[in-house]
C-alpha cells in the first residue's frame, strides 16, 4: 500500500518520521488519526516521542531490524521513553548511541536489513555502526552528495534514489542492499531529496501530500509495491 500524506501540512515526511519493518517513529504533534493509518498502512507499531527535544526524527535516527541508531543529544526521559515502548511490545531491539558531532544520523545513514551506506563524514563511526546494525556497511555518497539518508530511501525489497545516480551507482546500491527493485525519481513536485519525502519499508509507502501521479507510479516501482 502506498498513500500520499502531509503531516499536520509538512509534505516533507521523511524529516520528521524513521520507521522500519517493526516500528515507527512519529512526531508528538501528530493526530491520533494519523498515527493509526501510518501504522495501518507500514504495519508497525507507532511512538510518538521527540528526540533532543526535537520532532525532527527521521533526520536524527534511523533502524534496521537490529538496532535503532539515534544521536548524543537524546535525554534520559526520552531513551526511556523508547526502551519502555520496545519492551511493552516485545521488540528485540538493540539502541545504540552514535557520539558524533553531526546528529543527523537519518540524513547520513541509509541501511535496510541487509545492507548500510554511510556519509564520509561518519567514517569515524563505521565499526559502531557495522556492529550495531549487524550489515556490510560502506561508506560513500549518493549523486555525489554525503547526505545518503536524504537523497534515497531503501526498504527490504526496493530502492529509489535521487534522480542524478548513475546507472553503475544504482547496481552498486542494488547489491549493496540486495534489493529486487531499484529506480531514481523525484517526490513532492520534484524534490530530489527523496528521503525527506517518504518513509517506507517492505509493506508500504507514505509520501508528501504534494507527491504528483507520475512520480507516485515511479515511487512505487522503485520500492517494489505495485
Amino acid at each position: 500500500m502506498i498513500i500520499r500524506k502531509y503531516f499536520s501540512g509538512i509534505s516533507t515526511i521523511g524529516v520528521l518520521a524513521m520507521t522500519t519493518e517493526d516500528i515507527t517513529l512519529l512526531p508528538i504533534f501528530l493526530d491520533k488519526n494519523d498515527v493509526k493509518e501510518v501504522s495501518e498502512v507500514l504495519k508497525t507499531k507507532c511512538l510518538q516521542v521527540n528526540i533532543g527535544g526535537s520532532s525532527l526524527l527521521g533526520s536524527l535516527s534511523v533502524g534496521n531490524k537490529y538496532s535503532l541508531l539515534l544521536p548524543k543529544i537524546i535525554d534520559d526521559e526520552e531513551l526511556n521513553i523508547i526502551k519502555n515502548f520496545l519492551k511493552e511490545n516485545d521488540l528485540d531491539l538493540d539502541i545504540k548511541i552514535i557520539k558524533s558531532k553531526n546528529t543527523a544520523l537519518g540524513n547520513l545513514i541509509l541501511t535496510n536489513d541487509n545492507g548500510a551506506l554511510i556519509s564520509p563524514e561518519l567514517k569515524e563511526f563505521k565499526k559502531d555502526i557495522e556492529d550495531a546494525l549487524n550489515v556490510e556497511v560502506e561508506v560513500g555518497t549518493i549523486a555525489d552528495l554525503p547526505t545518503v539518508g536524504s537523497n534515497a530511501v531503501v526498504t527490504n525489497k526496493g530502492c529509489l534514489t535521487h534522480p542524478l545516480v548513475e546507472d553503475e551507482e544504482l547496481e552498486f546500491l542494488k547489491n549493496l542492499f540486495k534489493v529486487e527493485y531499484i529506480g531514481k525519481g523525484t517526490a513532492n513536485k520534484g524534490t530530489t531529496s527523496v528521503g525527506a519525502c517518504i518513509i517506507a519499508n517492505s509493506k508500504g509507502a507514505i509520501v508528501g501530500g504534494d507527491t504528483t501521479g507520475p512520480e507516485l507510479l515511479i515511487i512505487e516501482d522503485a520500492l517494489g509495491l505495485i
